[in-house]
């Protein structure tokens, strides 16, 4: 069943956070036997049912969001199994990057390279996760296995309310952000040559049968443009200027701790995170990122029956 989100404006100033489902801890396997638990979940083969209701009703409202705590105290296995379970709740692990995805920086520069922002210890900027035109996760998944040192904050934004105040306050750039705009091709295995980045052109905002639709990179459509040899226009950039801005007077700022897992809906909600610095002799800050697709189609079934 195809549930249309139309969800309800509202202004909410915290993050949302909910319980880890309890079917999770009844299920979690013993640390030695983790491993293999995780490999079988990864593989496709069958889950524990959880009652996620609540988290998917959160995810399709305007807060796009939510923040379950797993115990720290569990293993790094056990906790990508607990995520791991969790997701396949909503949706299929989509494997582009690896089904699990280890977020930390790998000394790479993205400015000079076409390395993707999570290979490095940069702020991201605010963004929806992938720059492929022809591909979008409905939902991003972010565990914190370590926070890290210093920065590394967690940013979001409701994109729904942005167009909100943008209808309200500059109505002539909605059809701007309405236009495709070519954005820089960075997947690996994707041809990258000019052709391809012209094709890879992406609307800011669009609508399809599901609902509203927010893809934001900044920095990969200008980059696109510049290869490109076109100009900006000045309207594209007074839109940039906007969303930029009003992210940064209405986004919440927190910071991950051990085992919680960020889910955040992919069409709806804008994320990023500050700069960080990993300390020496201290463990690395690892977030494990993860793509699933097929939650906008299927979420309005009785969610324990897609184990």
């Amino acid at each position: 069943m195809t549930n249309q989100m139309h969800p309800p404006f509202s202004n909410r100033t915290s993050v949302v956070r909910l319980p880890i489902p309890h079917g999770l801890r009844m299920a979690l396997p013993a640390s030695d036997k983790a491993e293999l638990a995780l490999a079988q979940v990864l593989a496709g083969d069958a889950v524990p049912r959880l009652n996620v209701d609540q988290l998917a009703e959160q995810l399709t409202s305007t807060q796009g969001h939510a923040v379950l705590g797993a115990p720290a105290s569990w293993t790094d296995t056990q906790l990508r199994w607990a995520y791991a379970v969790l997701l396949r709740q909503l949706g299929s692990l989509n494997g582009r990057y690896g089904k699990l995805f280890d977020v930390v920086d790998q000394g790479l520069d993205h400015t000079t390279t076409n390395a993707p922002v999570s290979k490095t210890k940069a702020a991201t900027g605010m963004h929806t996760d992938s720059s492929d035109a022809r591909y979008n996760p409905d939902l991003v998944g972010l565990l914190c296995l370590h926070p890290g040192s210093r920065g590394g904050e967690s940013l979001l934004a409701s994109a729904i309310e942005m167009l909100e105040r943008l209808k309200q306050r500059h109505p002539e750039l909605e059809s701007v952000a309405r236009t495709p705009w070519p954005r820089d091709v960075v997947t690996p295995g994707l041809a990258q040559d000019l052709a391809a980045i012209e094709a890879n052109a992406i609307p800011v905002f669009a609508q399809d049968e599901h609902g509203p639709v927010f893809r934001y990179m900044r920095y990969w459509t200008e980059r696109a443009m510049a290869k490109l040899g076109q100009p900006i226009p000045v309207q594209l950039t007074r839109l940039f200027d906007f969303i930029d801005a009003d992210m940064a007077d209405n986004a919440l700022n927190f910071r991950l701790k051990r085992g919680d897992i960020l889910l955040v809906n992919n069409r709806l909600v804008v994320h990023g995170r500050g700069a960080f610095e990993d300390a020496p002799g201290a463990a690395r800050r690892c977030l494990v990122r993860a793509w699933v697709d097929g939650f906008v189609d299927s979420h309005g079934e009785r969610l324990p029956l897609r184990a």
